[in-house]
């Protein structure tokens, strides 16, 4: 006689509707833009156990918030080139691996555990920042990012050079810089006040390189290290911080 199976409870049952219904699919491009987003997938799970119409009305709502985002592209950037050698481009998941990217190295250097950074950089990148934690230990300081958020990520710029692609972003971000002293904890640099700036990031990838291990790796990952989606092999070349705007005239 076959062991009994038993079935399954109610909220099971409900998560699995929930997945086929399409928020795992929003959920991949909607969790790295933290802030209000995340604020929503929290706001599903914690709806699980409510009916049926709750849950409806969810998927209705994070589906809006995935939609209504404002266009990847600044006017006037042209990706016939990247499709012309990566035709399963898409924007939309390229703008979510930047902004990712930009959270994990950003952390990476707060924290000074580098290899929370690892495979999103240049061996180049990898050095410069690698060298800049090492400054930090050695000044026996510790810089912080309290705060941070990503408002906006806009590429500026695609190409393809020697067969490579190559993407700027802008990424408008908002947060307290600070360095504090190691023994003391007290601010040495910097102070708490969230103000906004802008970084250029040059992302770049070789369309015939198979990154699916990779990517497995670091998806399948729990923690600092883990990735919410597949990086696809676009790694950061250059990152630079750009002069703030001029004030608007009194």
């Amino acid at each position: 006689m076959p062991d009994a199976v038993d079935d399954p409870t109610p909220q099971e049952d409900r998560l699995t509707r929930l997945s086929e219904s399409g928020v795992v699919r929003e959920a991949e491009h909607l969790v790295p833009f933290r802030g209000r987003m995340v604020s929503k997938l929290e706001e599903a799970a914690a709806v699980l156990g409510e009916e049926d119409p709750r849950d409806q009305q969810m998927v209705a709502d994070l589906g809006k918030e995935y939609h209504d985002q404002p266009p990847v592209e600044a006017a006037g950037v042209d990706l016939a080139a990247i499709r012309a050698v990566d035709p399963q481009f898409d924007d939309f998941s390229f703008r979510t691996i930047a902004r990712e990217t930009f959270n994990k190295v950003r952390e990476a250097r707060s924290t000074e555990r580098t290899g929370e950074a690892d495979a999103l950089l240049s061996p180049t990148m990898e050095a410069e920042v690698s060298q800049e934690v090492s400054g930090d230990v050695a000044a026996h300081r510790h810089r912080l990012l309290p705060g941070l958020e990503v408002d906006g990520a806009t590429m500026v710029a695609a190409s393809v050079v020697g067969g490579r692609e190559v993407i700027d972003v802008r990424l408008d971000v908002a947060g307290e810089e600070m360095e504090r002293d190691d023994a003391t904890a007290a601010v040495v640099a910097g102070d708490a006040t969230v103000r906004r700036w802008s970084e250029r990031w040059r992302f770049e990838r070789d369309p015939s390189m198979d990154s699916s291990q990779t990517d497995r790796d670091h998806t399948l990952k729990f923690g600092d290290e883990g990735w919410m989606v597949a990086h696809c092999g676009w790694v950061v070349t250059q990152i630079e911080r750009l002069p703030a705007a001029p004030a608007a005239p009194a």
